[in-house]
C-alpha cells in the first residue's frame, strides 16, 4: 500500500511537470516529499540502494505521468482548463497545514519578518508571471521546430541547446512555485518539446521505430540536461533547507500563496460559465482531500 501511495504522489508530481503553471515542486511539498526526494537524489552515489529504494517508486510515476498521461492531461488541460487547473489548485493547497507548521514553528519569534518574507516572495513571483505573459503572447522562438525530423535538420545546434533546456528544466522541477512549462514557453520551447514527447509515444504505440529514433534521439540532450540539473539544483536545495529551513518554507509559502495567480493567469473569465466555476471548485476540494490523504512523509 505504501509503494502504491509513492508511485500515485509521482505521478502527480510528473504530470504537473508538464501542465504550464502547475509547479511540480509545491506538488511534492503539499504531499509531504519534497525533502525525502532531495535528500535521497544528494544521496544517490554514497547511499545507492537505500537512495534508489526511496526514489524508485517516485521515479517510475513521475516517468508513467510524463510518457503515458502527457497526451490525457494535454487534452483535459486545452478541454477543461479551468477545472483542471483548480483540482491541481486544491492539490497544492493541501500542503498549507504542514507548511505553516514549517515555516512558524510553535514558541518561534519573528513571524511578521516570516510574513513578510512570503508576502515579498508571493509579490515577486506575480510580477514575473505577468512579465511572462507579455513575454508568450510576442511569439514563441521554437515554433517551427515541433518534430524530430525539423530538429534534426535544423543542424547540430539543437544538442548543446536542449542540453541547457533541461538544465533549466531542472532547475525549475528541483526549485518549488516555479512552473518549468511556463519557462519552456517563454523560452518558446514548451510546444515543440510536448509535440516530440508526444510523438515518441504514438510512434512507441504504432512500432514504429524509424519514427520512434528520429525524434527519441532529439529528446536524449533534454533529457540528459535534465538528469545533469537535478543532481546540480538539488545539492544547492537540500543546503538552502539545512541552513535557513525555516525562512526557505516562508518563501515556498510565499510561493504556494502566488498559485491561484500563476496558474489561472490565462482564464478568460468573461466566457467562464457558472457551472464550470462550480465544477472547478468541487474538483479543488477534491484536490485538496487527495493531497492530504496522500500527505505524509512513509
Amino acid at each position: 500500500m505504501r509503494y502504491i501511495n509513492e508511485l500515485l504522489k509521482g505521478l502527480i508530481i510528473g504530470v504537473a511537470n508538464i501542465l504550464p503553471g502547475i509547479s511540480g515542486g509545491v506538488l511534492a511539498i503539499s504531499m509531504g516529499v519534497y525533502d525525502k526526494i532531495i535528500h535521497a537524489v544528494n544521496r544517490l552515489f554514497k547511499e545507492p540502494v537505500k537512495s534508489l529504494r526511496i526514489l524508485l517508486p517516485y521515479g517510475i510515476g513521475a516517468v508513467v505521468g510524463i510518457v503515458f498521461l502527457s497526451l490525457a492531461f494535454e487534452y483535459l488541460f486545452y478541454t477543461y482548463p479551468l477545472q483542471t487547473k483548480m483540482a491541481f489548485l486544491g492539490m497544492i493547497g493541501g500542503g498549507l497545514p504542514s507548511l505553516f507548521r514549517k515555516g512558524f514553528p510553535k514558541g518561534q519569534k519573528g513571524k511578521t519578518a516570516g510574513l513578510v518574507t512570503a508576502f515579498l516572495t508571493c509579490a515577486a513571483v506575480i510580477f514575473f508571471t505577468f512579465g511572462a505573459e507579455k513575454m508568450i503572447a510576442s511569439g514563441q522562438r521554437g515554433e517551427n521546430l515541433a518534430s524530430g525530423a525539423a530538429w534534426l535538420s535544423s543542424g547540430t545546434y539543437w544538442v548543446p541547446v536542449l542540453f541547457l533546456i533541461g538544465l533549466i528544466g531542472a532547475a525549475t522541477m528541483v526549485i518549488p512555485g516555479i512552473s518549468g512549462s511556463m519557462i519552456m514557453m517563454m523560452l518558446g520551447f514548451y510546444e515543440p518539446l510536448l509535440q516530440t514527447n508526444n510523438a515518441c509515444i504514438r510512434a512507441l504505440s504504432s512500432l514504429d521505430f524509424n519514427s520512434l529514433f528520429t525524434n527519441g534521439i532529439v529528446m536524449v540532450p533534454y533529457y540528459a540536461g535534465l538528469a545533469v540539473g537535478v543532481f546540480l539544483f538539488a545539492r544547492a536545495v537540500e543546503w538552502l533547507l539545512r541552513c535557513h529551513e525555516r525562512k526557505m518554507y516562508q518563501v515556498i509559502m510565499g510561493l504556494v500563496f502566488s498559485s491561484p495567480f500563476v496558474v489561472l493567469w490565462d482564464v478568460t473569465w468573461s466566457s467562464v460559465m457558472t457551472h464550470q466555476i462550480l465544477a472547478g471548485i468541487s474538483l479543488s476540494l477534491l484536490g485538496y482531500v487527495c493531497a492530504v490523504g496522500l500527505g505524509g512523509e512513509g
